[in-house]
């Protein structure tokens, strides 16, 4: 269902506003099938840092002020409280607000593993409390995994984004942010892997490694500036939900590695654990599409990663091929992909149904047998919400029960499945109180921050 104007005006107006949606596209640059592979060179490897810039520092008094304009008072005229409240939100608020540092922000180009094998160039910023006059600064990293975003510049290392005040007021809080623009988002080619979740882990994780590199050399006289307390959190909502189970499963496997780190804590929060719950056409036709430009992108994402497995003409109308899929450029966000959907097809906004976009015999095998086809199948052998976690790492889900963009169940099934699973396991349900998706992104946001801030006071104490 698409958010209306007014409650997503209502929402921006929030300056600790951390998300509005993830359940849409990240639009590629072209050519959109272009993978970018570029080290095929034994010299080069995942996580090698290419470049870093250090940008302008961020005053502090802006982190300060994102948090006394997010009062109570405030943000409660927007979104429901009852979480918040009981989680502390209003006394940590308090406590932290004249705690606030100044934030460097340094952007990097980096090396992430690519789906076609060797790695691919990808980019990145860094958000870091300012280096002390005097000393070497102790830091917890955190990565922060942004939602979906469909003009490919509007990233962070662009100094944009709707999780900006989030990611700010980490870094101010004290924390080295991590924040990674995705494959073909920034400076990466290609269309971006939506909802892949090892792609997604990639970026995160060899972008971690890189980071650490730019951390290390920074030095103020030959002093280091900064040095890692060995703790680490991942956070992110919708898609970036999806990122941060991607990295967990990635780190729990020992895929990618992070030597001298350890997770204190993973907070998934509203993401698509199971593609297909999305699917709501499985069993109705003709089935409409509020948002038929996400049902594009994710076929050109899942075909980037699995050449080899499925063609876009087995899912996807020659005409959608032809008229729809060059509007992926990375230039227009998913408003303007939807209408310009709607007008090709000779529908209102919010009239496109499942037969305007997919092949017809897509349709019909999907609602007979799924599995048969293997884009589904792919989707079904990757899903999240079936996965058995390791325990001692608190894994906070969190998410709305009505949720009308990503379905609840994404959360409640992994939450389910862990329980009887893996009973030793540390996973928690949070049932966000907000109704909605975007609110619901906000409030998902500010709770995972005041939960993680008491869980990294609880360890520097018993470190004291």
């Amino acid at each position: 269902m698409a958010h209306s104007g007014k409650r997503f005006s209502l929402l921006l107006s929030l300056p600790a506003l951390f998300l509005f949606s993830c359940v849409g596209f990240n639009e590629p640059q072209s050519p959109i099938y272009e993978n970018s592979i570029f080290a095929s060179e034994s010299s080069v490897s995942p996580g090698s840092l290419l470049e870093a810039e250090a940008l302008d520092i961020i005053p502090s008094r802006k982190a300060r002020l994102i948090l006394a304009m997010a009062s109570p008072l405030r943000i409660g005229t927007q979104i429901k409280m009852d979480v918040l409240e009981k989680a502390g939100y209003a006394a940590w608020r308090a406590s932290r607000l004249n705690t606030l540092s100044d934030i460097q922000h340094i952007r990097i180009v980096f090396t992430a593993r690519s789906p076609g094998g060797g790695c691919e160039r990808q980019s990145g910023t860094i958000f870091l409390p300012a280096a002390l006059s005097s000393g070497t600064r102790e830091l917890t990293w955190l990565i922060v995994a942004k939602g979906t975003e469909m003009r490919r510049e509007f990233t962070p290392s662009r100094g944009k984004g709707v999780e900006m005040p989030f990611i700010t007021t980490a870094a101010a809080l004290g924390y080295a942010v991590w924040v990674p623009d995705y494959s073909g988002m920034g400076d990466g080619w290609g269309v971006h892997a939506y909802c892949v979740a090892e792609s997604l882990a990639d970026s995160a994780l060899d972008g971690l490694t890189a980071a650490r590199q730019w951390l290390r050399q920074a030095t103020d006289n030959g002093r280091p500036s900064y040095r890692e307390s060995g703790r680490m959190a991942i956070i992110g909502y919708s898609e970036g939900g999806l990122t941060v189970m991607g990295a967990l499963r990635a780190i729990a496997d020992k895929r990618i590695p992070t030597p001298g780190l350890r997770l204190i804590a993973v907070y998934p929060m509203g993401a698509p654990l199971n593609l297909a719950l999305g699917v709501s056409f499985l069993g109705v036709k003709p089935y409409v599409l509020n948002h038929p430009e996400y049902q594009v992108f994710l076929a050109l994402g899942w075909m980037r990663v699995y050449p080899g497995h499925f063609e876009l003409a087995d899912v996807l109308l020659a005409g959608t091929i032809e008229n729809i899929v060059p509007l992926f450029d990375g230039t227009r966000d998913g408003r303007d992909i939807n209408r310009k959907i709607a007008k090709i097809v000779g529908k209102k906004v919010g009239s496109v149904v499942d037969s305007d976009i997919f092949a017809r015999e897509y349709l019909v095998v999907l609602r007979r047998d799924p599995a048969s086809t293997a884009y589904y199948r792919l989707q079904e052998e990757n899903r999240l919400d079936r996965w058995t976690p390791p325990s001692g790492i608190p894994i906070i889900l969190a998410a709305a029960p009505t949720d009308e963009v990503v379905p609840f169940a994404n959360s409640s099934n992994e939450y389910d499945w862990a329980r009887e699973n893996a009973p030793l396991a540390d996973v928690t349900l949070v049932r966000l109180a907000s109704t909605d998706h975007a609110s619901a992104g906000v409030e998902a946001y500010l709770f995972s921050i005041v939960d993680l801030e008491k869980r990294e006071a609880t360890l520097r104490t018993r470190l004291d």
